[in-house]
């Protein structure tokens, strides 16, 4: 609108309303002159189903990430200035899109420009290439929902939940979709992610490969190199050392249109969007730190300030009072850039939990945490996942801290004791008349009958069975079923076996029941062998794909928990109440007591709950809250913490915003071990430590390494003797063993003799006995490396790897069937196709053993010399 002033001409008003209906017009003040209304069509609304699915996946996309770019301090209107250049090094010729990251908008039209729309991302730690993805897929949504443009919705996801070995990646990211957005219109009755993802409606945006194991990496780039086909667009986002390596060593990589890297930030840069940043009122306390990054680039506070994430830390910082900025300009306290990074880092946490209420109007305020007891239960969360050696923070892993493990059997004893106390009020306030066995036999029969249930889903699932639960969907039974059958443990023969002829069994029972009444026992072997099968759907573990955020995931398992107790238990007790009945029908003195039957519903009820991951986690939640390690409302806390831009969330787990971060908290107060001097991205590795037993190099040559002999010599290497074997893979049947007769005997309410507790005695005496005698044999063992094979004897038993059919060899944990032994041992993993070694020798995730070496991961330094030089670069350390 122009307006030429009183006595000066007529007015011209000119109003432009774009993408919306025009209900009123008020124009306040005088009217001299023409008034031009201008309203351009809006875009029509998509009418196909698909459009419509398509449109609602951006809007809520939309949501979610403009959330996420609020708390992360994203949608400044000026953001900074983060210089992006076309890079050489990792990709050679190829289009230039490089640019700046607070013109974002430029770059986001020429990824559209692109043939294939294939970008790579690259930088160092915290040089913003998260911040950037997010940013591009919030240009091209809104040029999607507001500008009417016909772009492919952009999805950021996170790699780790990727097997690419395993899975399809097409497969995967319709899998993705269907979890996160399960709402989306239906297309044919069906959801539309698999027609999104066919037609090519999609952009993924991949985030997190250099947080994966080197094998999945490569694993990665080659699946995405043959899986996207010719015309599939995707933005890859990786740090620039990993992906220079991973270019230089394999041939079967992704190919892109290009590759951008972030520059190190201009100090001048960084002054003029503080500048912009702070607040008016603190202008004289910014001033002398903005003066000196102009003035001084070289110095310590602007050689730290070189990346986004710790220009984040400093304005977050110190964006309110008293905190004084220009207190970094004292070179006594702050003579290097280390020594600023670590100062910023500590700021941070007090910051990000100010004691200040929050705004009245907003939907879910956060709690005001005292911010010295913030930093405490962060520290604490980031120790233990140091020690779990994990980047995700998962509420079901809680249970691994010490103080919870510790407290597991007196927990399980007192609340065991509790339930039965209710268990004997109950049923004898409804029993009728006294059963020949004993009430307490009946809860002891279901606390039985439901651990053969729970071993049957161990059995199914291996290790995985700690990890929570899908939602149990009986309108989706035959899904859950397949799911199932994908995720078990066993043989493919027996997973098929198990599902195709379980149903046909357990039909052929009841009929069989139903037309001999008077034969006992074969309503209980029907009820329980359809409880087991029923188990193995309830107790599927769940991806963290699964659920779009942790509490979701929590509830998912609350579900699966409640459905064991009021599905399960109760079959149980039917079967054992029909076993009563059918003894009635065979002694006609005899009476059907469905007593019984409740008794064993309260066992078989009180074994689900209490051997649950629900439970441990109550447990783990519990515990650490009583010690002060973690607050009570700890998954509100986590949201908080979110909302601070401290967390990020990925589906079912939080991480933080950065592993820099996470170190930082990790390490002692004043020990510094966060970051070596001037470093401004994650620590490097210290030097291996011959007390280290996770250093792979830190023991002496193999002739002084448990008595065996070695002989080198060129292109071989033997390594052999005899050793005494520690057997350790009994005592997890040992631990499970003793729960349940925690359990039974507390429920039972035989709590109270002293007869009840030997088995106490009886199984780790036994769990030692069997670890003794594996002592007592010397095996022969060998070793044998040598330029084309590795090969190893382990008693009678052999096994041999061509290296041609090798894509890697290195230290793991041994799992046999799934199942985790708790030992160590050179591992490879095989090419598609290779031959397949004897099933004793078959891991987890598609690698092998080759020779165990007990309960450490430490080799000699000449064994790990020869498997760097003999396996012609397979060798991972």
């Amino acid at each position: 609108m122009t307006d030429s002033g009183h006595g000066r001409g007529p007015t011209n008003i000119r109003n432009v309303v774009t993408d919306s209906t025009v209900h009123y017009l008020v124009q306040i003040g005088v009217l001299n002159g023409e008034l031009h209304l201008t309203v351009p069509p809006r875009a029509e609304e998509p009418r196909t189903p698909l459009g419509l699915a398509e449109e609602r996946l951006a809007r809520s996309l939309l949501y979610q990430w403009r959330a996420e770019a609020d708390a992360w301090d994203m949608a400044d209107p000026e953001p900074l200035a983060v210089r992006w250049v076309h890079s050489r090094t990792a990709l050679g010729p190829g289009a230039d899109l490089g640019g700046r990251g607070d013109r974002v908008g430029t770059m986001a039209g020429a990824l559209l420009g692109l043939d294939r729309r294939r970008l790579l991302i690259l930088g160092g730690a915290g040089a913003g290439k998260t911040t950037l993805a997010v940013l591009l897929t919030l240009e091209l949504l809104a040029r999607r929902l507001t500008r009417g443009e016909d772009v492919p919705v952009p999805v950021l996801l996170s790699l780790e939940s990727w097997d690419a070995e395993r899975v399809n990646f097409h497969d995967w990211l319709i899998a993705r979709i269907t979890e996160d957005h399960p709402g989306l219109p239906r297309v044919d009755g069906l959801h539309p992610a698999r027609r999104l993802v066919s037609e090519r409606r999609l952009l993924p945006v991949l985030d997190s490969l250099d947080e994966l194991p080197e094998h999945r990496r490569i694993a990665v780039l080659g699946a995405l190199g043959r899986q996207l086909g010719q015309e599939g667009g995707v933005v890859l986002i990786c740090r620039t050392e990993p992906y220079r390596e991973l270019v230089a060593t394999q041939r079967d990589v992704l190919r892109v249109d290009s590759a951008i890297e972030a520059l190190p930030l201009d100090p001048a840069d960084v002054a003029s969007y503080l500048h912009r940043a702070r607040q008016p009122s603190r202008a004289a306390q910014w001033a002398p730190l903005l003066a000196e990054l102009r003035s001084a680039p070289d110095g310590p506070v602007s050689r730290a300030l070189s990346t986004p994430l710790m220009v984040w830390l400093l304005r977050r910082g110190y964006e309110r009072a008293p905190a004084e900025p220009g207190e970094l300009l004292d070179r006594g306290r702050f003579a290097t850039a280390w020594q600023v990074e670590q100062h910023l880092l500590d700021r941070i946490v007090p910051a990000s939990f100010p004691p200040l209420p929050p705004a009245p109007d907003r939907l879910h305020p956060p709690r005001r945490w005292e911010p010295e007891r913030a930093r405490a239960w962060l520290s604490f969360l980031a120790r233990l996942m140091n020690r779990q050696e994990t980047a995700e923070l998962a509420w079901w892993r809680l249970f691994g801290a010490p103080l919870p493990r510790v407290l597991a059997a007196p927990a399980l004893i007192a609340v065991g004791i509790a339930l039965s106390l209710l268990f004997d009020l109950l049923l004898r306030s409804v029993a009728g008349s006294r059963h020949p066995f004993g009430l307490g036999t009946g809860v002891g029969l279901g606390v039985a009958l439901a651990g053969a249930v729970r071993m049957a889903g161990q059995a199914w699932f291996g290790d995985e069975t700690p990890t929570p639960r899908r939602r149990a969907d009986p309108l989706r039974f035959a899904r859950a079923l397949r799911s199932a059958g994908r995720d078990g443990r066993l043989g493919r023969a027996w997973r098929l076996t198990v599902v195709i002829g379980g149903p046909p069994v357990i039909l052929a029972l009841g009929v069989f029941q139903f037309l001999a009444p008077a034969t006992e026992g074969i309503a209980l072997v029907g009820a329980a062998l359809l409880a087991a099968y029923l188990m193995i759907v309830l107790a599927a573990p769940s991806d963290t794909v699964d659920a779009a955020t942790p509490d979701a995931l929590l509830r998912s398992e609350r579900t699966s928990v409640l459905m064991t107790t009021v599905v399960l238990a109760p079959l149980l007790g039917v079967g054992v109440g029909l076993m009563d009945w059918s003894r009635a029908q065979n002694y006609r003195y005899a009476q059907a007591d469905w007593t019984y039957a409740l008794a064993t519903w309260c066992g078989a009820g009180a074994t689900f709950l209490l051997l649950s991951p629900w439970s441990r986690w109550l447990l783990a939640r519990c515990s650490l809250a009583l010690a002060g390690r973690l607050p009570w409302p700890l998954m509100t806390f986590l949201r908080d913490a979110h909302r601070a831009g401290l967390l990020q969330r990925t589906a079912g787990t939080y991480r933080f915003r950065n592993l820099r971060l996470q170190q930082h908290l990790a390490a002692k107060p004043g020990s510094g071990a966060s970051a070596g001097p001037g470093g401004a991205g994650i620590p490097a590795p210290r030097a291996p430590d011959a007390a280290d037993p996770l250093a792979p190099t830190s023991l002496p040559p193999a002739s002084t390494w448990r008595g065996l002999t070695v002989r080198r010599e060129p292109g071989s290497y033997l390594l052999s003797g005899r050793v005494r074997t520690v057997v350790l893979a009994h005592w997890g049947p040992i631990g499970a063993l003793l729960g349940l007769h925690l359990v039974r005997t507390t429920v039972t309410g035989t709590w109270d003799r002293p007869a009840s507790w030997s088995p106490m005695i009886a199984l780790p005496a036994l769990g030692v006995l069997v670890t003794l005698i594996g002592l007592l044999p010397r095996r022969r063992i060998e070793l044998h490396v040598t330029d084309t094979f590795v090969a190893a004897l382990r008693g009678r038993h052999r096994c041999r790897y061509e290296w041609r059919d090798v894509d890697e060899v290195a230290v793991r944990r041994v799992h046999v069937r799934g199942r985790d032994v708790r030992t160590h041992g050179i591992q490879v993993r095989l090419r598609p196709g290779a031959p397949l070694p004897p099933a004793r020798y078959r891991g987890k995730d598609g690698w092998y053993l080759v020779q165990s070496t007990g309960t450490g991961r430490a080799l000699p330094s000449d064994l790990a010399q020869a498997l760097a030089e003999l396996s012609g670069g397979r060798w991972r350390p």
